[in-house]
């Protein structure tokens, strides 16, 4: 069982999100926003994938990643971005500077399904 950190500011879509990690057979933890990621990840650091929103209050999900990748720890995290409110050079920008993959809102859950999975299973192969 993997640990995966949900980061979005709407209530709803970490309780869709969080079902979806559960039923994946994964266990989930969640943030309200960047800033508040930051501080589950100082008492979670075995988290194996982020998903992260990116328009939220206090830290959007831009910083969020730059912090990560500036950071040895999580510096290699997998992350997946979602978000409904990115344009596609912004998807290119993002995917450029560490978000590994990008899933537009509504969420196709059978896509991030399969993003989580692949990650998940990649990161094992590194391990071994």
């Amino acid at each position: 069982m993997s640990t995966i950190l949900i980061v979005d500011d709407d209530k709803t879509i970490r309780v869709l999100l969080a079902q979806l990690v559960n039923k994946l057979g994964h266990h989930c933890i969640a943030a309200s926003d960047g800033q508040r990621a930051i501080e589950v990840l100082e008492d979670n650091p075995a988290v194996d994938v982020i998903i992260t929103d990116m328009q939220m209050p206090r830290m959007h999900g831009d910083a969020l990643v730059k912090f990560l990748r500036e950071h040895e720890h999580h510096a290699k995290t997998p992350i997946i971005m979602v978000s409904g409110f990115v344009q596609a050079h912004e998807v290119k920008d993002l995917l450029a500077n560490g978000v590994d993959r990008f899933v537009p809102k509504p969420v196709d859950t059978k896509q991030l399904s399969i993003y989580i999975s692949d990650m998940i299973e990649q990161a094992h192969k590194s391990a071994a």
